[in-house]
């Protein structure tokens, strides 16, 4: 073996020895992550974006692996977990699926009716509401006659009442009460509701002076007082009373003292 060829095998084992160096390496790099990361856990992830009441369907998801202490722990594990649910809300794809993300389906119960109204859709949380969430109907009625504020009330008609619906904005124009038109906006919304409910929504779009709808928190379904469900003005009765005290009061013509007239005669 001449001196080039006894270099050329030199190298070759040089080479070999710094292959088998970076893979004793990069393994034990590896192995060090791993004991660090810990176990590993598979979770459901969105593939897609979705929007509220969306009905997950199996395309919609993939099964990835995560280590376990990175995954949430109420993470969805299998499809058979969440088939018929649909989206509670707005998510992006990449989102590993939580229990609480999806719901059933809104629907109506046994006895219920669905009812539309239409709301304001610049002050009655338009864009904020969706189907399956709850929440309270308020109407503010006035006395076409009264004028004082007990004539003024403002009342929970029904409380925790479920969304099953929210149309598109739709555009307005009606004649205001000085007999000019004006522009708005309005969305309809469905509710389902029990009989006597649908009453009191009817009764109130029909001849209340406005009706709004009060967005509840998730999961909040509380009931209220009648003292938290009506609301009357502030109490003007003190006002009223010293109001009808200085109506009712007369003044007196000043008299001038007797001794001054007296004095006034004998002169």
């Amino acid at each position: 073996m001449n001196p080039r060829q006894r270099r050329g095998v030199l190298l070759l084992l040089v080479t070999l020895l710094g292959a088998a160096l970076t893979f004793v390496g990069v393994a034990a790099y590896v192995n060090s992550v791993s004991s660090q990361v810990g176990p590993m856990t598979k979770v459901l992830q969105l593939t897609t974006d979705i929007k509220p009441m969306h009905k997950i369907e199996e395309k919609d998801v993939e099964l990835v692996e995560l280590p376990k202490r990175w995954a949430p722990s109420k993470a969805v594990s299998s499809f058979g977990q969440i088939e018929g649910l649909v989206s509670g809300g707005t998510f992006t794809a990449g989102s590993v699926i939580q229990e609480g993300m999806l719901i059933e389906q809104p629907g109506l119960k046994e006895g219920n009716r669905e009812i539309s109204i239409k709301v304001d859709a610049e002050t009655g949380v338009a864009g904020h509401v969706s189907p399956g969430d709850h929440v309270d109907i308020v109407a503010a009625t006035e006395s076409k006659e009264g004028t004082d504020n007990e004539d003024r009330v403002a009342d929970i008609v029904v409380e925790n009442a479920l969304v099953t619906d929210v149309g598109e904005i739709q555009a307005t124009r009606g004649e205001g009460a000085s007999g000019d038109y004006s522009e708005g906006k309005e969305v309809p919304m469905t509710f389902s509701l029990t009989p006597e409910q649908t009453l009191r929504v009817t009764y109130a779009e029909a001849f209340a002076k406005e009706v709004r709808i009060s967005l509840r928190g998730t999961g909040d379904s509380s009931a209220l007082s009648q003292e938290q469900k009506t609301y009357k003005g502030p109490n003007t009765d003190a006002q009223r009373a010293a109001g009808n005290d200085v109506s009712s009061g007369e003044q007196q013509p000043a008299t001038p003292p007797k001794n001054s007239q007296e004095g006034a005669g004998q002169r």
